[in-house]
């Protein structure tokens, strides 16, 4: 007898949506729970109509929401408490249903639930890590003792993601920018320290190839495209000391000089950037204090200017620029990853708030596309079960899906012509995989209005 909306969930298809929300695929699902991937596809189809979600993605933060599922990191808000809808992000919006409760579940199930948990932290804190498990470290570890890195290839046609060549060397904390038709990665830490390399991937070819290396071999920095040149402030040698220098790299003559210098050390900082100025907030500083600072780079002037101070001290955010307005968001301030959100007005030299991410990210990556901030990656303390998009109109976020979960953080992160490209990271491992979201397949923008002030 076919299901209806608002009918309860059997035990079978809460089983089945706690499988779904560690990223399980419908033939691992069936795998674990000793069904055909057929079965397990009525089930789901099933779940989708019982719960109106759209994706496994808005399926999961339901989940997550409601208590239906228990992920480490994760504290479950009640309906009364949030109000930031958690759709699935598209062109056009989707009106989210009311949530479902579950049917109740009796003792042998939590019983049950509760040993699942206990092996679950158990595989999470032994040595060996695959890519997407969660690595719960703290700041004094930031990338542990690497071990083999084993892929896992991600759920084909499932999430959207593409995975392209990968990159020539496994590192985290690299600089990522695109311009003319090319991504730039640059420097970042691998299982032998800190790596001066820059690769230039063509989007058009799909190959990758190396050329000149910065003139230092520093990790947790950025890079942004100004015209013909990549710019790099700042970044963190292999005691984790962070430098002032600043490098210009010439891309048609292949060669790199040096420039204003920052007014002081930094790395693991925050950098967007608007066709005359860059940007840098927060940061770890010296003595690896964690720096509410905030700096303007004006590119012909070629000085850098300090700017009035976020209210939160952080290091590991990502920024970006919107409309007029630059957001900082994420984070992690030595002790918790972050969900806070900040926006710089530079025309009024004030910061205000934003409505917070729907989870703590530290070490994610922060792109503005199709008029919408897209916020990649984390994991560091809490769980990472998706992606989220910022609508600026609405002040929300909303979830879209990441082709790792788990842990993914220290990525680099940009985009071109409509797509988003992830790159590298560290995910129980120094990383090389390069992934590609297709966002914008019409390349059709909306201007985005501000109406009022923000909270």
């Amino acid at each position: 007898m076919p299901v209806e909306y608002g009918e309860s969930l059997s035990e079978r298809e809460l089983e089945i949506i706690a499988l779904v929300a560690e990223g399980l695929t419908n033939r691992e699902i069936a795998t674990r729970t000793f069904l055909s991937p057929n079965t397990v596809k009525v089930h789901l189809r099933n779940i989708f109509t019982k719960t109106g979600a759209v994706s496994r993605t808005e399926l999961t933060v339901r989940a997550m929401q409601e208590g239906w599922i228990d992920v480490p990191g994760v504290v479950a808000e009640t309906p009364d408490e949030v109000d930031v809808p958690i759709a699935e992000v598209r062109d056009e919006e989707i009106p989210a249903p009311p949530l479902l409760a579950p049917s109740p579940w009796p003792t042998h199930r939590w019983l049950a639930l509760a040993v699942g948990v206990l092996l679950a932290f158990g595989v999470l804190l032994t040595p060996v890590r695959a890519p997407g498990q969660a690595n719960i470290s703290g700041l004094e570890n930031i990338f542990s003792s690497p071990q083999p890195l084993v892929y896992t290839s991600p759920p084909a046609g499932e999430d959207g993601w593409e995975e392209l060549s990968p990159l020539p060397l496994r590192r985290a904390g690299l600089g990522l920018t695109a311009t003319q038709g090319r991504l730039y990665a640059v420097g970042g830490m691998t299982e032998n320290g800190p790596t001066a390399q820059l690769d230039i991937y063509d989007i058009e070819s799909g190959n990758w190839q190396t050329a000149a290396p910065r003139p230092a071999a520093l990790a947790n920095y950025s890079v942004v495209a100004v015209g013909n040149a990549l710019l790099t402030p700042g970044g963190c040698d292999a005691a984790w000391q962070p430098t002032d220098a600043v490098h210009r790299y010439d891309i048609a003559q292949n060669d790199w000089a040096a420039v204003a210098e920052l007014p002081e050390p930094l790395c693991a900082y925050a950098l967007a950037y608007t066709p005359e100025r860059i940007y840098v907030f927060g940061g770890m500083g010296a003595n690896k204090v964690y720096r509410a600072a905030a700096y303007a780079y004006d590119f012909a002037a070629d000085v850098w200017e300090a700017l009035p101070s976020p209210v939160t001290p952080r290091a590991f955010g990502a920024a970006a620029l919107l409309s007029d307005r630059v957001f900082y968001v994420g984070g992690h301030d030595g002790k918790n990853e972050l969900n806070t959100c900040e926006v710089y007005i530079p025309t009024e030299r004030r910061w205000q708030r934003c409505a917070p991410l729907l989870q703590p990210r530290s070490g994610l990556g922060l792109v503005t596309l199709g008029n919408r901030l897209q916020a990649v990656g984390g994991g560091w303390d809490t769980y990472l079960g998706f992606s989220e998009r910022y609508d600026a109109a609405h002040d929300r976020w909303t979830a879209f899906e990441t082709p790792i979960v788990g842990e993914w953080r220290n990525l680099g992160l940009t985009a071109w012509d409509g797509a988003l490209y992830g790159v590298g990271g560290w995910s129980g491992d120094y990383m090389n995989r390069t992934y590609r979201l297709e966002v914008l397949q019409f390349r059709t923008f909306i201007p985005i209005t501000f109406s009022g002030n923000q909270p």
